[in-house]
């Protein structure tokens, strides 16, 4: 049966932080991963190793306030009627399932009823607040997964990787000396970037490199509807299965061209190389665009222990007859210069573009993700083997898990796609999880064969399974 705890700090902690423009346009985005562990975690030592650690993670007990044109994480509220002063609470979910964890059933390790099962949604309001950061422990009978949902202002998922490794070393070795308290103010997050400077009378295009809108509601539900039309009545979710010799054979191959990539750049590649294939039609529209979020955390020298947002979005225009002809390698060589080609002056420009846009934009206003538009191709390109070395005692990690919807009823769109981690055989590997519509999976049916990096492709909704090979 499902319990309910409420983590609150010990003693008020009166603090304040602004919240960058970028930040801003994520505030009512709420994000939610599950990592699964191949023991069972003890529940009041994890409740301990929470508390100990949120003391040192303070941002995540505040409330989102708009004072004038900025939006602040306050961390300390002034007393209101029927209320205590002190800071929001922390939601923590307990769940027992009688059943041993599902590691090598994938179509059902994968599956989105399964997922949302183990990932807290929206934290529920408490106290007249909704808690920024919300966790579910979830006990099977050999495992235990730790759900989390959180606030997408307070920061990305390398910053939510670095919290549960706190965590888990709090667990493991408590009482223990923490490491440095991470670093969340803005100022010594973006110190070494300088000040932007204005464009000279140059408005920002709408769709810029940032990948986010701001624009009317009307025009948002316009896009959403006609998004709705096109795509999500026919779209499906799909795993694809890296293997990861043939991961490391292409990135031979590409070292041999003489530039080093990494799964990323093989993984989107992959993306971009199926995606090719799926829309061979002379009328289709000559480019597609590429948009990937990155971390610029080395690019911005921020210490490590960094957990505000640091996020980077390159993005590229691709000839479509340049994904039909070129290979898999080909590819990644490409998306590898694009990464390589965003600096500081392209950071500049997109965090001036968000600023503009927060300034200039109305309260009625809603952010709207321009990956909606017609032949865009998104990968949320967050493999990272930080999540090998979190672990629980002996309960090491073994996958990542995140639904494939946007919420309960809507599929998110197709060629989105969000790369999940997994342990296997002792080797961090890579889960592709894309939604693509019918008749794309039977391309991919055609053409698996022609790569052999990818393992398996399983269709969710159906269970319908595709392997590489003869």
């Amino acid at each position: 049966m499902a319990r309910q705890r409420v983590l609150t700090p010990s003693e008020p902690l009166k603090r304040t932080w602004a919240l960058s423009a970028v930040d801003v346009a994520l505030k009512d985005m709420f994000v939610s991963f599950a990592a699964g562990f191949s023991g069972r975690l003890d529940t009041e030592r994890f409740t301990q190793a929470l508390r100990a650690t949120l003391i040192r993670y303070p941002f995540f007990h505040g409330t989102l306030r708009q004072q004038e044109d900025a939006v602040l994480v306050v961390c300390h509220h002034p007393p209101r009627p029927g209320t205590r002063e002190g800071m929001s609470a922390v939601g923590l979910d307990l769940d027992e399932v009688d059943a041993p964890f599902p590691t090598g059933d994938r179509r059902v390790l994968y599956s989105g009823d399964f997922v949302s099962r183990l990932a807290p949604g929206k934290p529920p309001v408490h106290d007249g607040r909704r808690p920024l950061l919300h966790l579910k422990l979830t006990h099977f009978r050999d495992a235990s997964v730790v759900g989390l949902s959180w606030n997408h202002a307070l920061t990305d998922l390398h910053g939510i990787y670095d919290f549960l490794r706190a965590v888990s070393d709090a667990y493991t070795h408590p009482g223990h000396e923490p490491r440095e308290p991470p670093v969340f103010d803005r100022r010594d997050i973006w110190r070494h970037l300088g000040e932007p400077g204005e464009a000279a009378g140059v408005q920002p295009s709408r769709q810029g490199r940032h990948g986010i809108v701001h624009i009317s509601r009307a025009k948002a539900t316009l896009g959403i509807a006609r998004y709705l039309k096109q795509a999500v009545t026919d779209a499906v979710p799909v795993c694809l299965f890296l293997d990861e010799d043939g991961v490391d054979a292409i990135k031979a191959r590409a070292q041999a061209a003489g530039t080093k990539v990494s799964t990323n750049d093989v993984v989107n590649a992959t993306l971009l190389k199926f995606f090719g294939e799926c829309t061979r039609d002379p009328r289709a529209p000559t480019d597609v665009g590429l948009y990937f979020p990155i971390d610029v955390r080395e690019l911005l020298g921020a210490p490590p222990g960094s957990v505000a947002n640091c996020l980077g979005n390159a993005s590229a225009v691709l000839k479509r007859a340049d994904l039909w002809s070129s290979s898999v390698t080909e590819l990644a060589l490409r998306n590898r210069a694009v990464v390589s080609a965003y600096g500081r002056t392209q950071l500049r420009e997109d965090l001036h573009w968000a600023d503009y846009w927060r300034r200039n934009t109305s309260q009625g206003s809603v952010y709207h993700h321009w990956l909606l538009g017609r032949d865009r191709v998104y990968s949320s390109n967050w493999t990272s083997l930080e999540l090998a070395h979190v672990r629980f005692d002996d309960a090491a990690f073994v996958t990542l898990l995140r639904s494939s919807q946007l919420n309960k009823w809507l599929l998110l769109p197709a060629f989105h796609s969000t790369v999940l981690p997994r342990m296997e055989d002792g080797r961090m590997k890579q889960v592709v999880r894309v939604s693509v519509r019918r008749e794309h999976f039977r391309t991919l049916a055609r053409h698996l064969a022609d790569w052999p990096h990818v393992q398996e492709a399983i269709r969710l909704d159906t269970g319908e399974r595709l392997r590489a090979g003869p």
